[in-house]
């Protein structure tokens, strides 16, 4: 029988060994609740001066806006806590003490996705009954949605750590990723506004995967929208292909890096 490479155990006591240590610290723990439920806050009162329908997804501006808050709440810290976890300054420490490298990846970012989840409730309702956003939830397409998005992003961690393994400071890839994206993929405004500026721009949006990420799960919370529409489901479908790519891109990049730091005698530095 095949062994698994994930040893559910022992990433389950490493969850428990976080939640512990949030736990400890009760002070930072309510800043850090409250500092989420803030910032949605602050995001929906900026949002009701510029208040606009958003045709693309037949919903207003607060609602549209507010759901890519929450995207950023719910689905990106799975890149921040690959990043913070599996890096330079952890790799030697992992492959010392004998864990494999899935287990040690899964269990060092269970707690902070759930954590996530955590402050995304909060969030949710106050986006709801405060600043009335209007939400038109399948639960399907929601579903489908979360898990492409979460693959699509936990490749572009890897990939951007396994560059940061061999530079030992940051990686030109996903860095470029990610500031292109904060103009091009949608999160606070509809991307079809940048062919006010320039006829066509919208359309170097969708080579970012980010704009995916927010289109998908913009479609399953604002319009309802079934993937057995087969509209929505070629959305779906264009988003699920870069996950499909980038998955074995990272893995092969992680490898890659670790081959290449250990060649150089760099494992261990930083």
């Amino acid at each position: 029988m095949m062994e698994s490479p994930i040893e559910f155990g022992k990433v389950l006591a490493m969850a428990r060994r976080d939640i512990k240590s949030w736990g400890t610290y009760k002070t930072q723990a309510v800043i850090s609740i409250l500092g989420a439920a803030l910032g949605i806050i602050t995001w929906g009162l900026s949002s009701t001066y510029v208040n606009r329908p958003v045709p693309q997804y037949n919903t207003d501006y607060v609602s549209f806006l507010i759901v890519g808050i929450l995207i950023g709440s719910l689905i990106l810290p799975l890149q921040q806590g690959i990043q913070s976890r599996v890096s330079p300054f952890t790799l030697e420490t992992i492959l010392m003490a004998g864990i494999k490298t899935p287990t040690f990846i899964l269990g060092t970012v269970v707690w902070p996705y759930v954590f996530s989840v955590i402050t995304f409730i909060p969030q949710l309702v106050i986006g709801v009954e405060y600043f009335h956003a209007h939400l038109i939830v399948d639960p399907l397409s929601f579903v489908l949605s979360l898990l492409i998005s979460s693959s699509i992003i936990f490749s572009l961690a890897i990939i951007g750590t396994a560059f940061r393994i061999v530079t030992k400071t940051s990686d030109p890839v996903t860095w470029a990723l990610n500031v292109g994206a904060s103009v091009f993929s949608g999160m606070t405004f509809p991307i079809q506004q940048l062919n006010n500026y320039v006829p066509g721009l919208s359309t170097i949006s969708w080579v970012f995967p980010q704009t995916w990420v927010y289109n998908i799960v913009r479609l399953a919370t604002l319009e309802g929208a079934s993937v057995l529409n087969p509209g929505i489901a070629e959305a779906f479908a264009g988003a699920a292909l870069f996950g499909v790519v980038l998955l074995p891109i990272s893995l092969a990049a992680f490898r890659w890096g670790i081959r290449r730091a250990k060649r150089d005698g760099t494992l261990g530095h930083f």
